[in-house]
Parts: structure tokens; sequence; C-alpha cells
């Protein structure tokens, strides 16, 4: 009995720090005053390699603010980069005949934001997706990367 429970807490410690960290234990900086963002459960964290991309969607919600931040666990682990798209329905016509086919619409880059968490509002609920490249690290150890969602009611303007 005893060396079965001993069995269960080392598999539980090691199962557990297998795991990456919650987003918000590293990717959330201090709070300023007056900050109104709250982080949404929509956050996640995978584990990639150098060279490798990690891909993560989440519904963006009519009449709300957003702030997305990402950010590896282990800051020499690399440079991140992101791309957040969403899959539009382009309609063409090719030889007389209709087609439908999904491309990817990109919203925003990292090289937009100038390494600042990027701040948005959407007019309509939709689905995005943000696409995070760890580069320049080792490509033979995985590391945390973790992508924050933060969300805030926008502000109504005028009557």
């Amino acid at each position: 009995m005893r060396s079965a429970i001993l069995t269960f807490l080392l598999i539980s410690v090691t199962v557990s720090h297998a795991q990456c960290p919650a987003p918000e234990t590293f990717v959330k900086g201090k709070s300023k005053k007056g900050d109104t963002y709250e982080v949404s459960s929509q956050s996640r964290t995978g584990s990639v390699k150098s060279g490798e991309t990690y891909e993560m969607s989440f519904i963006a919600q009519q009449g709300m603010d957003y702030r997305l931040s990402s950010k590896a666990y282990n800051s020499s682990a690399g440079t991140l980069t992101y791309e957040v798209y969403e899959m539009i329905v382009e309609k063409k016509t090719v030889d007389g005949k209709e087609t439908f086919k999904r491309v990817k619409h990109v919203l925003a880059t990292s090289a937009d934001a100038g390494g600042a968490p990027l701040e948005f509002t959407t007019d309509k609920t939709r689905k995005v997706f943000v696409a995070v490249t760890l580069s320049g690290g080792d490509a033979k150890k995985p590391e945390c990367v973790g992508v924050l969602v933060e969300d805030k009611r926008s502000t109504k303007l005028g009557f």
C-alpha cells in the first residue's frame, strides 16, 4: 500500500512538471493601474521546438475588445513571431464556373505590433487563429509557448 501511494505521488509530480503552466503565470506582466482587461479562458499554452509553429484558435465576440500577447516560458529559448488570421470563403469564377475556396486572411503579425501586445475590436463574432513560431532556439528541446487572450467590453460611443 505504501509503495502504491509513493508511486502515485511520483507519477503525479512528473506529469504536472511535464505540462506547460497556465499562460497568465508567465506571459502577463504587472497590471497597470486602471487596466480593465480580464484574462480569457480561451488563453492557451503549447510545447514547440525551434522551427515549429504552435497554432490555436479562439472565438472573438462582437462588442468586445481583445488584447493578445505571446511569450516563451524560457525567455532565452529563441525568438517568437506570430500571425493572427481568419479563414474566409472566396468566390472565384474560372472558365465560367463559380468556385468557392477557403483562404487564409491575415489580420495582423508580430511585425505590425512591434513587439507590443496586439489590441483589437471586432465588429462581428468570428473565429480567429493565432500561429506562433519559435526560431533560433534548440531544435531538439521543446519549449512552452503561451498565448494570452485578454478581453473587456467595448466602450459604447454616441447616444
